[in-house]
C-alpha cells in the first residue's frame, strides 16, 4: 500500500521498495554475539547488580549459572542476532521492545525491577508462574535437577 505520492509512483513504475529491517547495521553497529549456552537475555534499562541477593536466588530458581544469562541494554535489542534460541526476560520495562521477527516465538518473562520485585510479593508470584510455565527452557529434561525421582 502506497503511503506518500512519491510510493505511489514507484508503485506504478513497477519499482520495489525494500525495508530495512536492520538500519542500524548501516550505521556501523555491530551484530552482537551471544555464546550458545545462554539460556536466557535479559533486556532491561539498568544492569541487574550481579551479587544482589534477589538477583542470584532469581537465577538459581531457574537453575541457571550466572554465565548462563546475558545482559542487554534495551537500546541494542535489535542487534540480537535471529539465530539465538533462548528465552528473554524483559527486567523493569514499561513497554516491551520490538524484538526481531525471527525472534518473535521465544518465550518471554516480563517483570518490574528488581527493587520493585523485592517489595511486591505478587509480582514474584507472576514471573514464579512464568518461569513455571516456561520450565523447559530452564530445566532441560537430561538436566532437571527431580529426574532421578521419577519411576
Amino acid at each position: 500500500m502506497a503511503t506518500s505520492r512519491r510510493d505511489w509512483q514507484l508503485e506504478q513504475m513497477g519499482i520495489r521498495q525494500y525495508r530495512l529491517t536492520r538500519p542500524a547495521a548501516l550505521r556501523g553497529e555491530v551484530a552482537i554475539t551471544i555464546p550458545d549456552d545462554v539460556k536466557v537475555i535479559v533486556i532491561c534499562q539498568t544492569m541487574p547488580e550481579s551479587a544482589s541477593p534477589l538477583w542470584l536466588d532469581l537465577l538459581r530458581a531457574m537453575a541457571l549459572t550466572s554465565d548462563r544469562v546475558y545482559c542487554l541494554m534495551l537500546d541494542n535489542v535489535m542487534m540480537i542476532p535471529e539465530s539465538v534460541r533462548c528465552a528473554f526476560w524483559l527486567l523493569g520495562l514499561d513497554e516491551a521492545p520490538a524484538l526481531p521477527s525471527a525472534l518473535q516465538t521465544l518465550p518471554v518473562l516480563n517483570s518490574p525491577s528488581l527493587d520493585a520485585l523485592s517489595t511486591n510479593p505478587e509480582a514474584k508470584r507472576l514471573l514464579w508462574q512464568q518461569i513455571s510455565h516456561h520450565e523447559h527452557h530452564f530445566f532441560p529434561h537430561a538436566e532437571r535437577p527431580d529426574s532421578s525421582l521419577s519411576n
